[in-house]
């Protein structure tokens, strides 16, 4: 099956079960993860959430890739070389909405993710982490697959990722696939940031797994206590600067451990 939703207790079951799935992997694959919230949260990038057609979508990024070039000249150092692929992933790690998904090599930066917000939901609706085996991924991608086991994750100098470049005179293909994107901010360092694309098809990656028998995604919720989680994931050491290595990253994480909960 493509796509095996499981439920683990804590901080330990998160471990003893990732740790399960990583030892049965073939030893030329390896495990990404992203933290949600919300088990009933979709994978789905943010510029795709609303509904709107392919072409509306590649409109709007567009758009929003040539004002982002426009007005973020004055904050990158002089001489820095630019292209469409290094601005959309300085984009996606700034908060505007592109068809890049963000993954992680570091499974406890997906889980500060999935611990980070205090929300309220239904009882069932626990936190998540999710597991994708990205070079299988790749290999059962339709436009991929015939390629067999040289198939690796995409760069953005591999001709494949081609059809999936902002800027193309290609037709795009349909499914989303794994690419290392440009480390061109602190955030995306810090995070070990690694990303799925989409092309036209704007449903969620667990729609396509379901068509993808060889594909490998696992979806794992964590019960228990979401405050008691995030504290157990501060005793193991890890704090607010080891995803933002900022300042105000820094004030937030020290006001915490000494005691201090309040919201400015």
């Amino acid at each position: 099956m493509a796509l095996e939703r499981i439920e683990v207790d804590g901080l330990q079951g998160l471990l003893t079960e990732v740790l399960r799935i990583a030892n049965v992997q073939s030893t030329s694959s390896f495990l990404w993860y992203r933290g949600l919230d919300r088990k009933s949260y979709r994978l789905l990038p943010a510029i795709m959430r609303e509904g709107k057609s392919s072409a509306e979508v590649f409109d709007r990024e567009r758009r929003l890739l040539t004002r982002f070039r426009q007005r973020s000249l004055p904050y990158w150092p002089a001489g820095y070389p630019q292209n469409d692929w290094e601005h959309l992933f300085a984009m996606q790690h700034h908060g505007v909405p592109t068809r890049l998904l963000d993954w992680t090599e570091n499974l406890f930066v997906a889980t500060h993710f999935a611990l980070r917000s205090d929300i309220e939901g239904a009882n069932d609706d626990h936190p998540v982490v999710w597991c994708i085996d990205p070079v299988q991924w790749n290999r059962a991608t339709p436009v991929l697959s015939e390629y067999g086991a040289s198939v690796q994750v995409l760069t953005t100098s591999d001709d494949d990722i081609e059809p999936y470049r902002p800027e193309t005179s290609k037709r795009r293909n349909k499914s989303p696939v794994a690419i290392f994107g440009t480390h061109n901010s602190q955030r995306i360092v810090a995070q070990r940031g690694t990303f799925m694309i989409w092309g036209e098809d704007p449903r969620a990656l667990e729609d396509f797994a379901d068509e993808m028998d060889t594909a490998k995604l696992w979806q794992i919720a964590i019960r228990g206590d979401r405050k008691q989680l995030a504290r157990d994931l501060a005793s193991l050491g890890f704090g607010e600067t080891m995803v933002f290595p900022e300042l105000a990253s820094l004030a937030l994480e020290l006001s915490r451990a000494e005691g201090w909960r309040a919201i400015p």
